[in-house]
């Protein structure tokens, strides 16, 4: 894994200070840099001594994750690539890249969006352009900065804030463009909402089951040992079975704040699962100390955005600690399955129309979720991945009907809930009753005790302040 940068110069300037700049802001963390323009590429395992040169480049910060992981950018048939995320071939990923890249990039890069495999990022550096590309769901973050003299694109937005350039995503299932004569982008494959099944609540279960088996098995290749972010609920509940049906050695951990009943209702859920599981509460002070590093990795003073990251920043923490570098989450299950109170609401009004609302939150996930939950991790040195947001997963969990996954009497997931107890997980579990993490772990509360503590009115004025500092604006 790494951090991606690209940059061009639209007045044919030099722009190797600034790619350094853009690698630097982050250089506390990976394992060696490599960057490449249109001369030629290194890979190292520090900061190069001398400046590149060149009007137009690519770099990585990489982090070795998996023992097939490579140094980049990479280099052949005259064009350089970098990457960020896995193809799930169970082969070295960039190497697997070139190869589905061939001769023509663009061609290759096309064809591989449109083929819906892998979650990952891309940057190329072929001639008189840079092609910047996304998998069709958008779980690795890329983003794109413009200003009259560049044009830059990063896995953060703290490298393009390096530059004074603002950021904002690429869109999933798209292919940026960019060079001297500015930016074009073209968009490739985005999810579509399918048409509902007529389909019965056992055949639905079963193509699930076989759906999910195929994303966590992809997921798992070459693994011998993983951690899950555990909060004994259904949908971190039922990727603990599948990463064990696996047979992957999995550690189940949990985090809360002292006295939030979550902790021990996992241990309970680890004990039927049979699956060893690390328990850790934290206090006031816990959340503080933190709070900056998470704000820092989530870029947005958003309150709800913040208080759902610090669990997963300390998951990320305890995976470290426990050897690990791979974390599994269950992100992605609501906005399929209809897990929120929300549904509910929209399904005694409107039916099955509520559908409509389901797609636009799956598609508008890269954005609201993802981004913050794979920043988070990969600020913590850990590649985080999500069986959910499996594009199979995604395609048939839209095209389930309404009525499979929603009652009129207030039930919600009802397949997924159906899902876990044929997978034998005890109704306990399966139709435990869902609470937003940031409520259950209690961090939410904690959060705006911090900012009643520094006199704000909100934590929205204390996150936007600490921002701010941060940013050293």
């Amino acid at each position: 894994m790494g951090y991606i940068a690209a940059l061009t110069s639209k007045r044919g300037g030099d722009v190797g200070n600034l790619i350094l700049r853009m690698l630097r802001s982050e250089s506390s963390r990976g394992d060696g840099i490599g960057i490449a323009s249109r001369e030629g590429a290194i890979a190292q395992p520090w900061m190069p001594e001398e400046t590149p040169r060149g009007d137009m480049m690519i770099g990585c910060l990489y982090t070795k994750i998996t023992p097939l992981d490579h140094p980049q950018p990479i280099t052949q048939y005259g064009y350089h690539i970098a990457m960020e995320g896995r193809l799930w071939s169970g082969r070295c990923d960039i190497l697997e890249m070139a190869e589905r890249l061939g001769h023509n990039p663009h061609q290759g890069l096309r064809r591989l969006i449109e083929e819906g495999e892998g979650s990952y990022i891309v940057v190329i550096l072929d001639g008189e352009c840079i092609l910047c590309g996304r998998d069709p769901v958008g779980l690795v973050p890329l983003y794109i900065g413009e200003s009259e003299s560049l044009i830059a694109a990063a896995s953060n937005r703290r490298m393009l804030w390096s530059l004074g350039l603002e950021a904002k995503p690429l869109k999933p299932g798209h292919i940026a463009k960019i060079g001297p004569k500015g930016l074009e982008v073209e968009r490739v494959r985005v999810l579509e909402q399918p048409k509902a099944e007529s389909i019965s609540m056992k055949e639905a279960v079963k193509r699930l089951d076989k759906a999910m088996r195929n994303s966590v098995e992809r997921r798992v290749r070459g693994l011998r040992r993983v951690c899950l972010a555990f909060s004994g609920g259904l949908d971190s509940s039922v990727i603990a079975k599948y990463l064990d049906l696996a047979g992957v050695d999995v550690e189940l951990l949990s985090v809360g704040l002292e006295g939030s009943k979550d902790l021990e209702t996992a241990a309970e859920a680890a004990e039927h699962l049979g699956l060893p599981i690390r328990v850790e509460s934290y206090g006031l002070g816990d959340v503080e100390e933190a709070l900056d590093e998470v704000l820092w990795s989530v870029e947005e003073a958003d309150p709800m955005k913040v208080s759902i990251a610090l669990p997963l920043h300390w998951c990320a923490r305890l995976a470290v600690e426990e050897g690990v570098r791979i974390l599994f989450v269950g992100q992605g299950s609501d906005e399929i399955f209809a897990g929120y109170r929300r549904y509910l609401d929209l399904y005694a009004s409107i039916g099955d129309e509520v559908g409509h609302q389901l797609f636009r939150d799956v598609a508008e996930s890269y954005e609201l979720n993802f981004a913050r939950d794979y920043k988070v991790c990969m600020d913590q040195g850990v590649e985080m991945r999500a069986p959910y947001t499996d594009l199979e997963v995604i395609e048939l969990g839209l095209s389930i009907p309404i009525g499979l996954k929603l009652s009129r009497d207030g039930g919600r997931k009802l397949i997924l809930r159906e899902l876990a107890e044929t997978l034998g997980l005890p109704r306990s579990i399966a139709w435990r009753r869902k609470r937003a993490i940031q409520y259950s772990t209690k961090v939410s509360t904690a959060l705006r005790k911090i900012a009643k503590k520094h006199g704000k009115s909100s934590l929205r004025e204390l996150l936007e302040e600490r921002l701010s500092l941060l940013r050293g604006s």
